[in-house]
């Protein structure tokens, strides 16, 4: 979906027969029903089933004879204000329910139908006309809230008193030729600038883009982003020769889109920005892990990794000569409460991680033409699988042969157990420690 600022719906395409749906803050799933049962599957992976609203889902797609399909839905929590519909209730909810009431509290709005008896659904009439047929009556498990609008204004409308009045989301607006668009309010938060980069060629001199931070409750700066647009010619220029006087030394390298590092200064100014969303995860599932940096004064370094989110089209909006790089002035809880941050009070100087343990390894030489090459393999338990920013295990191959035009050569294959990883292991072994090659002491 194309993200668009509530306030730029004239920027939607100019065409009738756009559907305009509400957008419900709550987990959004796969359900496959095969004509007798119902599953679901996040983007995660996690697989759901017995939901009261899924058996309610069950019992209305058999009475309307369907034999198999694939819907896409969001779960969220039906009896509350919409105000209050964080997805982090409603995951809390699904990972441990209390009480059976809690799970009936579950409401599930199916906005999409993706394949029908083994057909693909691609028109969005059919969609709509297929779900208020089927779920009409239900009681957890529904359409959602739309109008079919012919004009950007009738679109207003409705985020008007869906978004504007009511609390919801957003809006998801569709059509089969247009496309897909998410409609939402922007936020704006107030971002310290801790590095920023030039542009090159004829904008030589002139800001390319700024590496913004928030801070957290230790001190600590927690990458946040990079925030590349909102910014006129001249404003490029003015910031640039400001901040080229502010470099300093850092362990830590960022790098930007164009692979061209970031240039680290005193943190600071401080510059709201405004974005069109903050994601808490990954496509696949998963936080989104960004770096936490310690400033002693003089010098950056890195510490770990930790959640945060991404930000959707991120613009500058203006520099906050009124605040300061602070604890109180660019607090991480800016976002926490608008998104669930995990580990958000979790002090980063404190936390370390448990260190990887290497469970195999096996060198072998070979020397070709007065050269001696080496063959490597490693094997690694990480001890950071819990977090979802490492596989469980890893399988390492380096190819050392100064005979060939790239003359390192690596191989890198992950595992979730270690019986896995050392098939693996041994499998790469048998391919590589051939033909005179000659095991290492």
């Amino acid at each position: 979906m194309k993200p668009i600022a509530g306030t730029d719906v004239f920027k939607l395409p100019k065409v009738k027969g756009l559907f305009a749906a509400r957008k419900y803050d709550g987990e959004f799933t796969m359900l496959f029903f095969d004509g007798k049962d119902m599953i679901s599957v996040n983007p995660g992976g996690t697989v759901r089933v017995g939901l009261p609203a899924y058996v309610e889902a069950v019992k209305l797609l058999k009475k309307a004879k369907v034999k198999n399909c694939v819907l896409g839905a969001e779960i969220y929590l039906k009896d509350e204000p919409s105000q209050a519909q964080r997805v982090q209730q409603v995951v809390r909810v699904l990972r441990s329910p209390e009480s059976e009431e809690q799970l009936e509290r579950l409401g599930v709005a199916v906005f999409d139908v993706i394949e029908l008896d083994g057909e693909e659904v691609d028109s969005t009439a059919t969609v709509y006309k297929l779900l208020d047929k089927w779920f009409k009556g239900g009681k957890r498990v529904h359409s959602p809230d739309y109008v079919i609008a012919d004009t950007s204004d009738s679109v207003m409308e409705a985020f008007t008193e869906w978004v504007i009045g009511e609390g919801a989301e957003g809006l998801v607006v569709r059509h089969d030729r247009a496309g897909w668009f998410k409609l939402k309010v922007r936020h704006n938060i107030d971002a310290a600038i801790i590095g920023f980069s030039e542009g090159t060629d004829e904008r030589k001199g002139m800001l390319h883009d700024l590496l913004v931070a928030v801070i957290r409750d230790d001190g600590t700066f927690h990458e946040l982003g990079r925030v590349g647009g909102g910014f006129t010619d001249e404003g490029r220029k003015e910031i640039a020769g400001m901040l080229r006087r502010r470099i300093v030394p850092s362990d830590y390298v960022a790098v930007n889109n164009d692979y061209v590092a970031y240039e680290m200064i005193n943190p600071g100014p401080v510059i709201e920005i405004s974005c069109l969303d903050l994601i808490p995860e990954r496509a696949r599932g998963g936080p989104v892990n960004r770096m936490v940096l310690e400033w002693n004064g003089k010098r950056y370094s890195a510490l770990q990794r930790m959640p945060i989110v991404s930000m959707i089209s991120p613009q500058f909006v203006r520099l906050r000569d009124d605040k300061e790089a602070t604890v109180e002035d660019v607090n991480i809880r800016q976002i926490s409460e608008l998104v669930p941050v995990p580990n958000v009070e979790q002090p980063a100087i404190e936390t370390k991680s448990t260190p990887s343990k290497l469970i195999r390894r096996e060198v072998y030489t070979k020397t070709m033409k007065g050269n001696k090459m080496v063959r490597k393999i490693l094997l690694w338990k990480t001890n950071k699988e819990e977090d979802g920013q490492f596989p469980a295990y890893v399988v390492y191959l380096t190819d050392f042969s100064p005979n060939r035009e790239n003359a390192l050569e690596r191989d890198i294959k992950i595992a979730h157990t270690e019986k896995k990883a050392n098939a693996q292991f041994d499998e790469l072994a048998k391919k590589k420690f051939v033909g005179g090659w000659e095991k290492a002491e």
